[in-house]
């Protein structure tokens, strides 16, 4: 009798399987249940937040202009209030800067955008990094390392499934199949907060310290960077060739070309044009030191070569601009990747002066 009973333990194991998975399904058992947060999660339980306080900023009459990129377009958080230059624009306007997170790609900048979307909170205007590490597959930050973050819901991993490759294509379909697996469920977990009318986002700790409560930094003139031709040897070798190595061996290590990024850069650029949203895809200056050493390894001028085919000339909704060309005034570096922030009036003056051409922008 005892042996019998034995027998049918794996189909008890597999019905409790079956029925936690199911149960899943109810949104507040779910969101009782789920796993700590990480990083990437984090952000986009905290955006929600951010837009409101935006769309708060827009009913009081003040544009806001989103910056979404990486450390690059981070320089704008450095201004509590970045002048603008009045003969260019001479409304109160606000740059939303929460939305440009140090270490990522088009693959949470797509989720971000969505997330703006899903809020019902409109931009005046979006400006768009584009750097040609964010195109490089083997890149630490890609779209490989923010995936094993996210408890994305089924709506969302059905909208991104044709953009990723057969492999990750494979683990949309496990996440969409065993919804305790998508969401590491804990049913214990579950039960309790759920008893107790508590959710993963009640508790403090995993709301999204980075984007929503971390406000702007105020400028500070004693980090003011180097200018181009002032650097000494020592801060050259330290601040220009082995910061170079470094960002080589982390952003540019086998590049190969992702269409998995670029897939997703397509999307946002869709969703700019479905949804009216006025924005400027920027390429950001680096040292040229750095632009040499990248030009040699991805081959240069990716803006124009896969920026540009993605934007119809006639747009309403989309402008390019690269200021990697000598087209600025700016010539401090605090590194060979990034330009001091001392430069970011001029950078906003610059995308601002683009974005006066785009037909949907006020």
């Amino acid at each position: 009798m005892n042996q019998k009973r034995i027998y049918l333990y794996p189909f008890f194991i597999i019905f409790f399987v079956f029925l936690v998975d199911k149960l899943v399904c109810i949104p507040e058992l779910r969101e009782a249940g789920r796993r700590a947060y990480k990083s990437g999660q984090n952000v986009l339980v905290g955006l929600p937040k951010v837009w409101e306080e935006d769309k708060k900023l827009q009913s009081e009459n003040t544009k806001v202009v989103v910056v979404t990129g990486t450390s690059r377009s981070d320089i704008f958080h450095e201004w509590e209030k970045i002048p603008v230059n009045q003969s260019t624009y001479s409304g109160p306007i606000y740059f939303e800067t929460r939305s440009s997170i140090k270490a990522s790609e088009y693959f949470l900048f797509y989720l971000m955008i969505q997330s703006m979307s899903k809020s019902g909170f409109k931009p005046d205007l979006l400006f768009l990094e584009f750097s040609e590490e964010m195109l490089n597959e083997n890149n630490v930050f890609s779209y490989k390392s923010k995936w094993q973050e996210l408890m994305l819901h089924e709506d969302e991993l059905i909208d991104i499934f044709p953009t990723f490759n057969f492999k990750y294509q494979r683990e949309i379909l496990s996440k969409l199949f065993f919804l305790s697996y998508n969401y590491h469920f804990s049913p214990t977990q579950g039960v309790t907060n759920w008893i107790k009318g508590k959710t993963a986002n009640d508790d403090n700790y995993f709301i999204a310290l980075a984007s929503y409560l971390n406000k702007k930094r105020p400028f500070d003139p004693k980090k003011i960077g180097i200018e181009l031709d002032n650097f000494t040897p020592q801060e050259f070798k330290d601040r220009i060739v082995d910061y170079s190595q470094s960002q080589r061996e982390l952003l540019l290590t086998n590049y190969t070309f992702s269409e998995t990024e670029y897939g997703f850069l397509k999307k946002i650029i869709q969703h700019a044009e479905e949804h009216n949203i006025p924005t400027v895809l920027w390429e950001p200056q680096v040292h040229p030191y750095y632009s040499q050493l990248r030009k040699s390894i991805t081959g240069g001028n990716l803006m124009e070569i896969y920026g540009r085919p993605l934007v119809d000339p006639n747009s309403k909704n989309i402008r390019l601009i690269s200021l990697n060309h000598g087209n600025t005034n700016c010539k401090t570096f605090v590194d060979s990747s990034h330009v001091s922030p001392i430069c970011v009036p001029e950078i906003a003056d610059k995308l601002l002066q683009i974005a006066k051409e785009i037909p949907n922008f006020k």
